[in-house]
């Protein structure tokens, strides 16, 4: 059995969700998937353990029954590459206990999926980069790219870089204007380079959406209403900063919206709560009136009160716009789906019996 390393040319590109759209789909036939995270960089401790957030979480979807110490064996935090700059060298033991977490991990398995870092050249400086895993332990790599319409280029690289161990690409995000080119050019061109195209997948709404929990954590914000909401995802913004007529034509423009607007501009908020809103965010740390309260209890819409200007919040929401995670189950029925509509899963498992 050959494994499978996913990995991407730039952080949040979709390794996570296809490992959980693929070993998802695979388990429904009744194969024994394993899964793993080499190398993890977003911590979170479960007992006495310290582990990769996202590799205990997928670990937890898919039912892996492992250690979450072979699960995720090496640990990379800032600590760790403090004390690597300091001391200019690495532990050399990390691909070896890696490659021992491995063989645990494989054990009466049909199929393992591994998940690289952020990027292909996470751990390069501590040995162990993506390649020397794949090195290491006989894996295939498949490179999941954000769409560019300069991804060749890219291609052809990561091609020569991993060399045999190159399994070939999943597309991700593609916006809907890009399909024909893709199509038409790019597409017919990896085939003549003989390089496998697994899967293109287009941007989805649901997938880069944040939810309502999600959003009032990154902004520090406090719960005033429909707190039972709290799972609703948020697919786009709007900025109220106009009269409250002008405002509900403007309003009624999006579905499924968040309204970023003062706590003091109860027009605004009244105008919101009139067409499809899924929640307020309200900025300057201004409490609303029992009123607007009472409206967005009463047809189950959250008020998130945040400190900062309206200025700063739209700056930080910037931030984890299309960054999101999957941790919300409406997100992993929709990436199942995808899975199916999009990747070539059956192609994939030939390539683990090569």
């Amino acid at each position: 059995m050959i494994p499978l390393l996913f990995t991407s040319n730039q952080p949040f590109s979709g390794k996570s969700s296809i490992c959980v759209g693929i070993g998802s789909i695979l388990i429904n036939t009744g194969l024994k998937v394993g899964y793993m995270k080499p190398m993890g960089t977003s911590f979170v401790k479960v007992g006495d353990i310290v582990t990769d957030e996202d590799a205990q979480y997928i670990s937890k979807i898919l039912g892996i029954k492992n250690d979450l110490t072979d699960i995720s064996p090496v640990i990379l935090s800032e600590d760790s590459y403090k004390n690597f700059l300091k001391d200019n060298k690495y532990n050399s033991n990390f691909l070896d206990k890696i490659s021992k977490s491995f063989d645990n991990i494989k054990k009466e398995k049909d199929v393992v999926l591994l998940e690289g870092g952020k990027s292909i050249e996470d751990g390069i400086s501590f040995g162990i980069s993506s390649r020397e895993i794949c090195n290491k332990i006989k894996a295939k790599t498949i490179v999941i790219l954000k769409y560019l319409p300069e991804i060749v280029d890219q291609i052809l690289f990561y091609k020569e870089y991993f060399n045999n161990n190159f399994g070939g690409i999943i597309i991700n995000q593609i916006p809907e204007e890009s399909i024909v080119y893709l199509k038409d050019f790019i597409l017919p061109y990896l085939s003549n380079k003989k390089i496998n195209v697994f899967g293109c997948v287009t941007s989805d709404k649901i997938l880069s959406s944040l939810s309502i929990k999600e959003i009032s954590s990154h902004l520090d914000g406090k719960i005033l209403s429909a707190k039972d909401k709290l799972d609703e995802l948020v697919e786009t913004f709007m900025l109220g900063a106009m009269g409250q007529e002008q405002a509900i034509k403007f309003f009624r423009m999006k579905t499924n919206k968040a309204v970023i607007t003062g706590g003091d501009r109860a027009d605004i908020q009244l105008a919101a709560l009139e067409t499809d809103t899924k929640c307020l965010i309200l900025t300057g740390n201004f409490q609303p009136s029992s009123v607007i309260l009472g409206r967005a209890e009463e047809i189950g819409i959250p008020i998130i009160l945040v400190k900062y200007d309206t200025i700063t919040t739209v700056e930080k929401l910037n931030i984890i716009i299309g960054h999101t995670r999957f941790h919300e189950f409406k997100k992993i029925d929709k990436i199942i789906q995808i899975t199916k509509e999009f990747i070539d899963i059956e192609s994939l498992i030939k390539l683990t019996k090569n």
